[in-house]
């Protein structure tokens, strides 16, 4: 037996109906007549929504070590949970300053830690140092999922981490790495390699030191680089 044509329109109509109501047509008519050969009117600008933070800047060591490890307004710091907090005696007149945390370190919260740890204190024995009698801090006291800071964040960072030193007031700094050199000294690790520079940060000189990271000093040359700067710090006589 074949569709009637009454029952083959009434499926035509509520499959239609379902069929609009489904693309989110919900009336059949509007309340205004609407000219839909008119053209379009588009819609007055806007002006963009800006959101302000406002960032009081650290007076004080404890309070900016504070902020570093709580705050959420640095770039690429990652979440808190996965900070490293800065470690060590900071009145005794030597800073080591890094880029970032490794992997093991955040894992730890403790700088150079896991398999950088034997080679890092030996270069502090070879200076006379342990963990307990340098202060101890990175550029970013998180990690960024590519393991680097940006460009765009060092220069961020910057004005905090010589904030961080100017706060420590070392008699010598001895930065590890490209983005903690770049940070402090305005350059890489490899240009300021073999020279004692003396920065003024508002008042408070400091000497300072630059040598590649201990993850990447893998041959004998690297290490004799590194080690030629490090004495420089041992001839100041002041360690």
């Amino acid at each position: 037996m074949g569709l009637t044509t009454e029952t083959t329109t009434g499926d035509h109509v509520s499959s239609a109906m379902r069929w609009w109501r489904d693309a989110g047509v919900d009336v059949m008519i509007d309340e205004k007549p609407r000219n839909w050969l008119a053209a379009a009117v588009a819609a007055p600008d806007r002006p963009p929504v800006v959101v302000t933070t406002r960032v009081e800047k650290p007076k004080s060591l404890e309070t900016l070590v504070d902020w570093l490890m709580t705050s959420n307004n640095v770039p690429e710091i990652g979440p808190v949970a996965r900070r490293v907090r800065p470690a060590g005696n900071a009145s005794s007149g030597l800073m080591v300053l890094t880029g970032v945390p490794e992997i093991a370190d955040v894992e730890s919260g403790l700088y150079f830690a896991g398999a950088l740890s034997p080679l890092f204190e030996k270069m502090l024995g070879s200076l006379g140092r342990d963990r307990d009698t340098i202060y101890l801090a990175s550029v970013s006291p998180g990690r960024p999922p590519s393991g680097r800071l940006s460009d765009a964040a060092v220069k961020s960072l910057s004005e905090l981490a010589r904030d961080h030193v100017r706060f420590v007031a070392p008699q010598q700094l001895w930065v590890v790495g490209s983005a903690a050199s770049c940070a402090i000294l305005g350059m890489t690790d490899v240009q300021a390699s073999g020279s004692l520079q003396t920065v003024n940060l508002d008042g408070v000189m400091v000497d300072v030191i630059a040598t590649a990271h201990p993850r990447i000093l893998d041959t004998r040359e690297k290490k004799k680089r590194a080690w030629d700067s490090m004495k420089l710090l041992v001839e100041k006589d002041v360690l």
